[in-house]
């Protein structure tokens, strides 16, 4: 009976990657068949429409740019990548046997030899084989085994070996020990012994030339140029022969488009081609004469000519468009200012400012014309704000610098700030600002004190309240900082920065649909706003929904305002997304910034395992415990990569301290209950993973572990439990279906197994009939009941 149970479990795990089957050929033959072949194997990469990677598999070159795989690994993919040790190179779906699910890509340039095919006429059962592929994504791996079976009831034959595959060694090649090529890999039928399917290569070569041609979709009309956006951020760079010559670019494409126009004329005039501009602008305002930014520009070219009454005469028709744009009243109030004329530029640039408070420019005019005015505590109050705002003017600076030295100590020059006479709105404005840099400093007391002050001074305030939110935010005060953010939203309704903060609030304390809602509404307000996209990517991560997170973070990138921990966020994802060598570029750049990022190395290491490279991952592991080393994740990861370096007992060491220092923190009790496993210590993989799916019901590796575990602990109801529960979740999920049929054949039930194995067979037929075949061998009588 401990036999038959022993060859059940052999069953179980082989539809899991949880645990790996060892194999007696020598670890130095592998290496020598590796050597032999790398240069024949290479990754497939499957795109979607927008080039974003969409899957992964392996492929074996058998011609001259000629590569095998699975068609299950191309099928629905937009366009395909290949990459092997040439290069990265475009590929073709050209022929394919779906019946067999073999297909075969044409990649043009793609100089790799071709591998020798062994019929499988010449197998012997016993003899050592080695596959070769690119397991997760983590780069070309091997593995050796045997050749268990040889299925010769099809045609061509299929062959079972135990060496082990994972996910993404699908179209990779087994070979002999003299680097033939025995088949090309396809399923993973078990973990327990590593008991696996490969395709014979038998007839390769003649699908090459015979086979049937795919079906490929049309192809897609290319995306249309972001114009208005390009200009926009040339713009915002100062970059002013490129944003003219861009312009015109856009004018040639879209001759009606006033916006091309008037850029071409905002960039004459800061070239100082005055005339020229003017009569750019005139023709844009015939395409279009509701055009604000137009009249703007247009109202500066005609000052900058010397006609002033027509200039104002232009601003004055910019907010006949535009009733509350702020940036007519604050052109006038520069131009006053050069005219000495003091107060009436006053009088304009707080016009600005009611319409727009954000804007660093209009509190630098405004705290130059304070400092002219003689009022010093009006100018370092102006000042403080522009600078908090992010004005990089240098003269700013100093000029604010020299004021709080008049003033005293950053201290005085907040008491002297509240004390100035200004009126409640100003004040409460002073009060924020106060409060805010408080903040920055991490003097979270005083800031609440400051930002309370602004509050009882301005109640409707939306500023006050979302700098309040900011405040208990980082008190880790999530649910009021959530009800602050929450009141400036009602005061403003349109503000992205109260939208994303709120969002921020809403992660803390894991809602994160509400949190997905305040960014995508952010986002419609403002598609160029950063702090959204951060919001955006990171609930997206939160959600394992990479190539969203990815999107998010490379427009963070375009927008030129990645930070490091944006830079990690983008390389993280993109290597989830399949993308590891990318992903590890980006994660480069980040640690060029900011080398002491602990995220960064964690991020590195984890890229690093799926290239296989654990060696180099573990160093990175190492440096984040040097900066952390209390840090919970940090040793979860050292773990995870000692368990992949097959060093189980120190992996159990690790996991065991990461789940000491946060109890609640899924993925380390996962990777524990996986170590556990590996190790065959099933009671405490029981113990662990029953752990994870407490704290995270969702996660279905947990549960594929613990039902692994439960059969093998000969326990068939709650393994068949954990199998119902993944079925709910993906009916269509084979390793699923496979773990419910042995459930049932483990306690005899035929009848029972009989439905989800219908459904195995429809699914994949190559893996029930495997899975019949070897349960019938192994003793589960009850599967001889199973139909063919």
């Amino acid at each position: 009976m401990i036999k038959l149970i022993s060859r059940a479990l052999i069953a179980g795990a082989a539809l899991v990657h949880a645990a790996s089957a060892h194999s007696d050929a020598p670890a130095e033959e592998a290496k020598q068949v590796l050597a032999k072949v790398q240069t024949s194997v290479v990754t497939v990469h499957s795109l979607d429409e927008r080039g974003a990677p969409d899957g992964q598999g392996s492929g074996v070159v058998i011609g001259a740019g000629l590569v095998a795989t699975n068609c299950h690994v191309v099928r629905g993919a937009a366009s395909l990548r290949v990459t092997g040790t040439s290069g990265e190179f475009g590929a073709q779906w050209i022929r394919q046997d779906p019946h067999r699910d073999l297909c075969i890509l044409s990649a043009e340039g793609l100089a790799m030899p071709a591998v020798k095919l062994r019929r499988s006429a010449s197998l012997s059962i016993g003899e050592p084989v080695y596959a070769v592929g690119n397991p997760l994504g983590f780069g070309l791996a091997v593995s050796a085994g045997l050749i268990s079976v040889v299925d010769t009831k099809n045609t061509p034959p299929v062959v079972i070996t135990s060496a082990p595959l994972s996910p993404g060694s699908s179209g990779g090649g087994l070979f002999d020990r003299d680097g033939q090529l025995i088949g090309v890999t396809t399923a993973v039928l078990g973990t327990g012994q590593n008991i696996n399917l490969v395709l014979s290569s038998d007839g390769l070569d003649r699908i090459a030339t015979d086979g049937d041609k795919p079906r490929l979709p049309p192809p897609l009309p290319a995306p249309e140029r972001q114009w208005e956006q390009e200009a926009t951020a040339l713009q915002n760079s100062s970059d002013w022969a490129r944003l003219e010559n861009l312009a015109k670019d856009w004018h040639n494409a879209k001759p009606t488009a006033a916006g091309a126009a008037t850029f071409i004329g905002l960039a004459q005039r800061r070239l100082k081609r005055n005339d020229e501009a003017a009569t750019t602008l005139e023709r844009a305002l015939v395409l279009d004469d509701h055009n604000a930014f137009a009249w703007l520009v247009y109202g500066q070219v005609l000052k900058n000519l010397g006609r002033p009454t027509e200039a104002n005469q232009a601003l004055d028709r910019a907010e006949a468009v535009h009733p509350d744009y702020s940036d007519p009243p604050a052109a006038r109030a520069e131009w006053l200012l050069q005219e000495g004329r003091l107060d009436e530029a006053r009088a304009q640039i707080k016009e600005s400012l009611r319409r727009a408070p954000g804007r660093s420019d209009a509190w630098r005019v405004l705290g130059l014309i304070e400092d002219q005015r003689g009022d010093k505590t009006g100018a370092l109050h102006a000042f403080q704000i522009s600078l908090r705002l992010g004005e990089a003017n240098a003269d700013v600076s100093q000029r604010a610098a020299q004021l709080l030295a008049d003033a005293g100590k950053a201290d005085e020059a907040s008491r002297v700030n509240a004390q100035a006479a200004h009126g409640q709105q100003e004040s409460a404005r002073s009060q924020v600002a106060i409060g805010l840099a408080e903040l920055q400093r991490k003097r979270l007391g005083p800031a609440e004190d400051a930002i309370r002050k602004a509050i009882a001074m301005a109640p409707e305030s939306s500023d006050a309240w979302n700098a309040l939110g900011s405040v208990l935010l980082g008190s880790h005060r999530a649910a009021d900082a959530e009800k602050a953010y929450g009141r400036a939203h009602e005061l403003a309704a349109d503000n992205t920065e109260i939208l994303s903060n709120r969002g921020w609030a809403r992660v803390a304390l894991k809602r994160f649909d509400a949190a997905l809602d305040d960014a995508k509404r952010a986002l419609a307000i403002d598609p160029q706003y950063a702090s959204a996209w951060r919001l955006y990517g990171a609930v997206q991560m939160e959600a394992r929904n990479y190539l969203e997170a990815v999107r998010a973070f490379d427009q963070i990138d375009k927008l030129g305002q990645a930070t490091p921990d944006d830079l990690v966020s983008l390389g993280e994802s993109q290597a989830e997304t399949g993308n590891v060598e990318l992903g590890l570029k980006t994660l480069a750049r980040a640690e060029s910034l900011d080398p002491n990022l602990a995220r960064m190395c964690f991020s590195t290491a984890k890229a690093l395992g799926r290239k296989g490279d654990y060696e180099k991952a573990q160093a990175y592991i190492e440096r984040a415990l040097k900066i952390e080393p209390a840090s919970h994740v940090a040793w979860s990861s050292k773990g995870y990569g000692l368990m992949k370096l097959g060093r189980l007992t120190e992996a159990v060491e690790a996991l065991e301290t990461a789940v000491s220092l946060a109890p609640d923190y899924s993925n380390g009790w996962i990777n524990l209950g996986e170590a556990q496993l590996r190790n065959r210590n099933l009671g405490r993989a029981i113990q662990a993973l029953e752990k994870a799916v407490v704290l995270s019901p969702q996660a279905m590796d947990a549960r594929l572990f613990l039902g692994h575990a439960y059969f093998g602990t000969r326990q068939a109801g709650k393994s068949r439990e954990q199998a119902e529960h993944i079925l709910e979740k993906q009916p269509n999920f084979v390793p699923g279906l496979g773990l419910l049929v042995l459930s049932y054949l483990l306690e005899g039930n035929a009848p029972a197994a009989r439905t989800p194995y219908l459904r195995l067979k429809e699914l994949a037929p190559d893996i029930a009939r495997a899975l019949r075949n070897q349960a019938t061998t192994d003793g589960l009588i009850a599967a001889r009941q199973l139909p063919d």
